[in-house]
């Protein structure tokens, strides 16, 4: 969100047609100002954009907070009320005209989470009390509440992927799934330095064994499955040094150790096999299915030569 072009098209996707209507999103940018200080600053990870009013006599902007969550949150409401207070304070520090802030909600989780207002939290009071509690509106955007269609009809490709990543964060096995249209319909060419900010992501998100990592390779497009692999065979180096330490898969380990033959079990080893032969026969390296199967060089290239046709 902070390349303004995905921005843009997210809040051309997300904001009401009302409020679209009233500003001109050609002129949005990213601000310094998170609008947070002190203790909140610990809390405080999203953005904050400004964009110009249209028809307006005035060079009048107003501000976009973007915050997200993983996980319910009882207490949003108050949260980023006081990210708009803390949000006038900083104009009013400035020296500036005061100029409203809409903020906006992204949820990913997997629960259902219904948005409190402060009135829903301090219930049963009585009119003359109930005037005297603050309140705002927020875009509470729910993901689950998008299908995937409307993700893929978004018109960017990069934020589609990213978003049906988000959407199915906390369900590996639904990553799995979709790995096809994430990073193939929704992603079709691959954006550079984008690319490998989504593989990384997704690896992160999904703990793929030997042969669904192949299975799963086979289905991206060939143009990023050379980056996808070399994304994996970083993160892999790095797993692999601390895993060894603390005892990376008793079985792998048991083949470095001591050998294939009497490392790993009998259908382990089978599947280890299965692994590397598939793997060569589509043009994998040894490099590569090395990474893979956390065997050495060495073991792949035995593997290899003693099971050829």
């Amino acid at each position: 969100m902070s390349n303004i072009d995905v921005a843009k098209d997210f809040f051309k996707t997300f904001l009401p047609k009302d409020v679209l209507g009233n500003i001109d999103i050609n002129t949005l940018k990213l601000t310094s100002n998170n609008y947070v200080s002190g203790k909140l600053q610990e809390t405080f990870s999203d953005l904050v954009f400004e964009c110009k009013l249209k028809d307006s006599k005035h060079r009048t902007y107003i501000s976009i907070l973007l915050e997200h969550k993983s996980n319910p949150d009882r207490y949003a409401y108050v949260q980023l009320l006081g990210y708009i207070v803390e949000g006038f304070q900083a104009q009013i520090k400035a020296g500036k005209p005061l100029v409203p802030i809409i903020p906006v909600l992204l949820y990913h989780g997997k629960q259902k989470w219904e948005l409190k207002t402060l009135k829903d939290l301090i219930p049963f009071l009585p009119d003359d009390i109930e005037k005297y509690i603050p309140q705002f509106a927020i875009e509470f955007l729910d993901l689950k509440n998008f299908s995937d269609e409307e993700l893929l009809n978004m018109g960017n490709s990069f934020l589609s992927s990213a978003l049906t990543i988000q959407k199915y964060s906390q369900s590996p096995d639904e990553l799995i799934k979709k790995v096809e249209n994430i990073f193939g319909a929704l992603f079709p060419e691959g954006m550079g330095n984008f690319s490998n900010v989504l593989f990384v992501y997704y690896l992160q998100l999904v703990e793929i064994k030997e042969v669904q990592l192949l299975e799963l390779i086979e289905k991206i497009p060939p143009k990023i499955k050379n980056d996808f692999m070399s994304t994996y065979e970083l993160i892999e180096k790095k797993g692999i040094k601390k895993g060894i330490e603390k005892g990376i898969e008793k079985g792998i380990e048991k083949g470095i150790e001591k050998g294939i033959e009497k490392g790993i079990e009998k259908g382990t080893k089978q599947k280890t096999l299965d692994v590397i032969l598939r793997g060569h026969r589509n043009g994998f390296s040894i490099e590569n299915l090395a990474i893979i199967t956390g065997l050495s060089t060495q073991e792949v290239e035995k593997i290899i030569r003693e099971n050829r046709n």
